[in-house]
Order: structure tokens, then C-alpha cells, then sequence
């Protein structure tokens, strides 16, 4: 679900593991009120993978998402499902509105591609 940062973090102390330079503080919103719905489906007919968000095809190979499909296909090992991944998410909030949808996302995409590929949570 989103949330709204009551303390934000002023930049990253390490741009790698993406550190903050300082602790923050944010109130975290109802999931029926403000939330994301995504769900993930692979086979081995399609080629490459693609991601929807809102509605809207995105670009799936943005340094950020393959960061996270490459460490959860590492995870799987060899329960890591074979093919192209296709991914649909929706925000039943504003995107990009200061209300931590890329958080909220990412958690879904995650927790989507865990059950995907038979992650234990």
C-alpha cells in the first residue's frame, strides 16, 4: 500500500545499496483506500518481457526492473520459470503524486513474481 512521508530522506549515503543519509518517518495509507494490484504471468511462447502500469505499456528493460526480475529469477534457481514474463500493475492512486507508489509497486511486483516462481514468503 502507499504512504505518505511525514520525515522524507535527504539524499543516499550509498548509491549501490541505496542507503539513506538519514532514518525517515511516513504513515502508511489503507490498502482498500490506496493501494497496487499486480499480477505476473510467464510462458515460454513469448519472447522477452513486457510490463503494464495503469494501463500503459512501460519499458521493461529500465535498469530498476531488471535489477528486480534478474535477483528474483536468482532466488527461484531452478524453479525460475523459463520464458517471457508478462507483468500488469495498477495503482488505485495517483503515480508519481508524492505518495510511494514505485514502493508500493515494487512491493507488489515481488511479492507477485515470489508466487510466480514459488518463492517461500
Amino acid at each position: 500500500s502507499s504512504n505518505i512521508a511525514v520525515i522524507k530522506y535527504w539524499g543516499k549515503r550509498d548509491e549501490k545499496l541505496i542507503l539513506p543519509i538519514n532514518s525517515s518517518l511516513s504513515v502508511t495509507m489503507d490498502p482498500d483506500q490506496m493501494g497496487t494490484t499486480t499480477t505476473a504471468a510467464c510462458s515460454e511462447a513469448w519472447k522477452g518481457d513486457r510490463l503494464w502500469l495503469n494501463g500503459k505499456e512501460e519499458d521493461s528493460s529500465a535498469t530498476r526492473i531488471q535489477n528486480c526480475l534478474k535477483a528474483i529469477r536468482a532466488m527461484a534457481g531452478d524453479k525460475a520459470l523459463k520464458g517471457g514474463l508478462r507483468i500488469v500493475s495498477n495503482n488505485n492512486f495517483p503515480t508519481a503524486a508524492g505518495l510511494a507508489s514505485s514502493a508500493s509497486g515494487y512491493a507488489c511486483l515481488v511479492l507477485a513474481l515470489g508466487e510466480l516462481f514459488g518463492i517461500p514468503r
